[in-house]
C-alpha cells in the first residue's frame, strides 16, 4: 500500500484557535488562512453566537475550545451555558471554576456533567493588581486561556503558577501575542492592553503534518508546499526527532519533501514539551532498527484518550514488543514486521484523533487495523485518510 500528496495542508489547529479569541478581542486583527478542524468550527460558531448574543453554546469534545472559550465568555455580563461531550467534562477541568472565582465570576459543572454555567459580571478586582493563582500541573491550556483573555483589563494581572505541563505550547502562545504588541514581562499583564491591528498569517499545521510525514516514511511520498521552517509551533521538534533517527527529508523554501524509507535507526527522546507527537512517533519506532525509549509525557493519560494507554494497546495488539511506563514506552523495533494472524484488529481510539492517526499508519503497512470511530479525525484533520491515499 502506497500514496503521493502534493499540496498545502490546512492552517494550524493551535494557531487559529488562539488567533480567533484574540480576534474577538480585536476584530481589525485579520485572520489569513482557513481549517476545517472540528474544533476550530466549533469556536467559530461560539464566538459568532456570543457576538450575536446568545447565551448558550456547544463545543463537543474539544479541549481548547472549551478552555479557551469559557474564560471569554466570563469577560462578558451575564448568565451562560456551555454545553459538551461528557468525555471533555471528565478530562481535568475543575481548574476553570477556581481562576474564575478568583475574579468574581460563579461557575460550575451541572449534575452529570454535561454543561457548564457561568454567572458573570465581567472580571473584577478589589486590588489595582490582581494576584491570579493558577495551576498548570494538569495543561498549560488553563494559563494560557488567562493570557488570552487578559487582553483590555481594566486591572494589573500578575499571575502565579508552579510546573507548567507542556510549558512549550504556553511560550509559544506569549510569543505570538508579541507579534501583535501584547507584552507579557514574567506572567504580568500591565492593564488595558490592546493587540495592534494587522494581518495574522496562519501557520500550516506542524502536528497533522508530522502524522503525513510519518505516512510518507512508511508506504508514500509527500510534498508539503505551504512549510514554515520559522513556526514556533512546539511539535516542530518531530524534523529532529527524524534527523537523529537518520529519516532523510528535504525542504527548499516552503517546500518539504519526504518519500518511502528502507530503513531508520531507533529514537530515545524526551516529549514532554510535544505530547502530540507521541502516537506517531510509537508507531515509527515500532519500524526502527534497535529498542527506542519515549518518555517524559505524563500528561498523556489526560490527553482525549488515556493516550500512553491507547498507544501500548494498539502496538501490542499488533504484536510488537512494547514495555510501559509510567511516563511513556519502551519499543523494540522490528524493521520487517508483518502481521501473520487471521483475526481483524479492531481499535477504539477513545475519541482520541491522533490515536486513529497511528493506526491508519499501521494499515499503511498492512496491518488489518479497523478503525472503529474513524470520523474522529475530523476533530482536527480530516483530510488525513484521504491525503494517504485511502479512498473515502
Amino acid at each position: 500500500m502506497s500514496f503521493s500528496f502534493s499540496g498545502a495542508l490546512d492552517i494550524s489547529k493551535s494557531w487559529m484557535n488562539r488567533a480567533l479569541i484574540l480576534n474577538s478581542y480585536e476584530p481589525k486583527l485579520e485572520i489569513v488562512g482557513t481549517s476545517q478542524a472540528d474544533d476550530v468550527k466549533l469556536l467559530q460558531q461560539c464566538l459568532a453566537d456570543l457576538k450575536a448574543g446568545k447565551k448558550e453554546f456547544y463545543v463537543g469534545l474539544g479541549g481548547t475550545t472549551f478552555r479557551f472559550f469559557a474564560l471569554r465568555v466570563s469577560r462578558e455580563i451575564g448568565n451562560f451555558i456551555i454545553r459538551g461531550e461528557k468525555k471533555l467534562f471528565s478530562r481535568p477541568q475543575d481548574e476553570m471554576i477556581s481562576i474564575l472565582e478568583q475574579v468574581g465570576v460563579k461557575a460550575y459543572f451541572n449534575s452529570d456533567k454535561t454543561e457548564f454555567h457561568i454567572e458573570s459580571k465581567g472580571w473584577r478586582s478589589n486590588e489595582e493588581c490582581k494576584v491570579l493563582k493558577v495551576d498548570s500541573k494538569d495543561s498549560s491550556q488553563f494559563l494560557t486561556s488567562v493570557l488570552l483573555n487578559s487582553v483590555k483589563l481594566p486591572f494589573d494581572l500578575q499571575i502565579e503558577t508552579s510546573k507548567v505541563t507542556s510549558e512549550s505550547y504556553f511560550n509559544y502562545t506569549q510569543k505570538m501575542m508579541g507579534t501583535y504588541g501584547y507584552a507579557v514581562d514574567d506572567l504580568f499583564v500591565s492593564h488595558n492592553q490592546k493587540l495592534e491591528p494587522q494581518k495574522m498569517i496562519g501557520e500550516v499545521d506542524v502536528s497533522s503534518f508530522a502524522s503525513l510525514a510519518a505516512a510518507a516514511v512508511l508506504a508514500g511520498k509527500v510534498h508539503l508546499t505551504n512549510w514554515n521552517k520559522f513556526s514556533l509551533q512546539p511539535d516542530m521538534e518531530f524534523t529532529a526527532f527524524f534527523k537523529r533517527m537518520a529519516i532523510s527529508f528535504v525542504t527548499e523554501e516552503n517546500n518539504f519533501y519526504i518519500s518511502e524509507q528502507k530503513q531508520w535507526s531507533s529514537l530515545k527522546a524526551n516529549l514532554e514539551h510535544c505530547p502530540d507527537l507521541f502516537p506517531v512517533m510509537a508507531v515509527l519506532c515500532a519500524f526502527a532498527e534497535g529498542e527506542s525509549h519515549l518518555f517524559g509525557a505524563h500528561q498523556l493519560v489526560h490527553k482525549e484518550s488515556n493516550r500512553l494507554e491507547k498507544t501500548y494497546e494498539l502496538l501490542t495488539r499488533c504484536h510488537f514488543n512494547v514495555e510501559k511506563l509510567s511516563d511513556g514506552l519502551k519499543i523494540r523495533g522490528n524493521p520487517a514486521a508483518k502481521y501473520l494472524h487471521r483475526d481483524l484488529i479492531q481499535f477504539n481510539p477513545d475519541h482520541d484523533h491522533r490515536m486513529a492517526f497511528a493506526a491508519r499508519l499501521l494499515q499503511l503497512k498492512g496491518f488489518p487495523v479497523q478503525i472503529t470511530d474513524p470520523e474522529v479525525i475530523n476533530k482536527s484533520y480530516p483530510q488525513f485518510y484521504e491525503h494517504t491515499g485511502l479512498t473515502p
